[in-house]
């Protein structure tokens, strides 16, 4: 039972907390921090303004809460609540990723793009490193 909440914790703390590799490794740990985080790497590889970077915070901080509330209405239903929230999960990320896209200007939206394949690249690298154990 704790290696299955282990899993679902990681499962949305992956679908949460999108990061790019420069503020994974600086990021201190927690929602706030990791928003933070984002925000400071937006602003620095995107040059957001200020209003893009208080809409994307909103929209970052949303997600966040539909994500947590999402986990909430499975705790504790064991590995096929898991699975069956996987696509949700999965969904609500790429809303995300829409609606920031939605804030960013023509001439930022390669750069958000590379980012987020950054993200993919890591997951599925980390998916890969969990698979073997089970």
């Amino acid at each position: 039972m704790a290696r299955m909440m282990l899993m679902l914790v990681g499962l949305l703390a992956l679908a949460l907390w999108p990061t790019d590799l420069v503020a994974q490794r600086r990021a201190p740990s927690g929602p706030a921090a990791s928003t933070d985080s984002i925000i400071d790497s937006y602003k620095s590889r995107l040059n957001l303004n200020d209003e893009q970077a208080t809409a994307i915070r909103q929209i970052l901080e949303a997600q966040r809460q539909k994500g947590q509330e999402m986990f909430e209405a499975v705790r504790g239903q064991g590995r096929e609540a898991m699975r069956e929230m996987r696509p949700k999960m999965e969904q609500l990320q790429t809303e995300t990723s829409e609606q920031i896209e939605g804030v960013l200007e023509e001439d930022q939206l390669p750069e958000y793009r590379e980012i987020q394949g950054q993200i993919r690249e890591q997951r599925r690298s980390r998916q890969g490193q969990r698979q073997p154990g089970g």
